[in-house]
């Protein structure tokens, strides 16, 4: 657990120096203060297009970041030939590989909590309406941004820097439309097409489950009980992800 921990730590820090990360934070910034700029265009519902649009927003920056970052997270240590010297000390390369995701997701999760609590302070103090009806939301959103992280992980353990960015968004995106690529099976009329939708179906992450953003937008809060299944069919997949990545890692050669 040390050594994930030290790896984890490491990440983040690598992470912090980026430039990106820098611009996302920025960003995020200016989108929420957009969001309040055209709030007064909203015709009564401020608190509503503020709360959507900023998680909204919150949640597809912290992702876009995971991906972008991801994607050279291992791509980086081969090349700069780092991972010779840490591959040579006691660590196990399963070790390496979750210290990784650990970084990735922290940093990715503290960038998702920066926005959110200027998104709750704008609802609180602009609207005087109380925030915590968000935190639910978020807390779903985490568990999505550790799938998200997961599969970064996941590809980049045996694919490209930027395969990985493509499979890894490409996953998310659709991720988002499971439901709806079950249904166009259903409706196809061939039992070819009924299959490989059903397959792909079971296969995806179905990430509209970590979608509460329309719930909380209207001053209610995520029940217990959504928030508890959301989080133990995240850790269930996000796990199967990882000890799929860490069997690919370990018979990697690495050169």
């Amino acid at each position: 657990m040390i050594p994930v921990l030290a790896i984890a730590r490491n990440t983040v820090r690598e992470a912090v120096r980026e430039r990106i990360a820098l611009v996302a934070v920025a960003f995020g910034a200016a989108l929420v203060a957009a969001s309040q700029v055209l709030s007064p265009l909203a015709l009564g519902v401020g608190p509503k297009l503020v709360t959507d649009f900023g998680l909204a927003g919150s949640s597809m920056l912290a992702t876009l970041l995971a991906i972008t970052l991801g994607s050279t997270l291992l791509h980086k240590e081969l090349e700069r030939k780092t991972v010779y010297a840490i591959m040579a000390k006691p660590i196990r390369r399963a070790e390496f590989l979750l210290g990784k995701f650990g970084g990735l997701w922290a940093t990715s999760a503290g960038l998702l909590l920066v926005m959110s609590v200027m998104v709750m302070a704008l609802v609180g103090i602009g609207y005087r309406q109380a925030p915590w009806a968000v935190a639910g939301s978020v807390i779903l959103t985490l568990i999505e941004l550790g799938i998200v992280t997961a599969l970064v992980v996941f590809f980049s353990s045996f694919t490209t820097p930027g395969l990985t960015a493509f499979f890894a968004a490409a996953s998310v995106l659709a991720g988002h439309f499971a439901d709806d690529a079950l249904y166009f099976g259903k409706q196809g009329g061939s039992w070819v097409l009924q299959a490989a939708t059903t397959a792909i179906y079971w296969l995806l992450p179905h990430l509209t489950v970590f979608n509460a953003r329309g719930l909380v937008s209207h001053g209610d809060a995520v029940p217990p009980e959504r928030i508890l299944f959301a989080a133990s069919y995240g850790l269930l997949y996000l796990g199967a992800l990882l000890i799929a990545a860490c069997a690919i890692w370990d018979r990697r050669e690495l050169r």
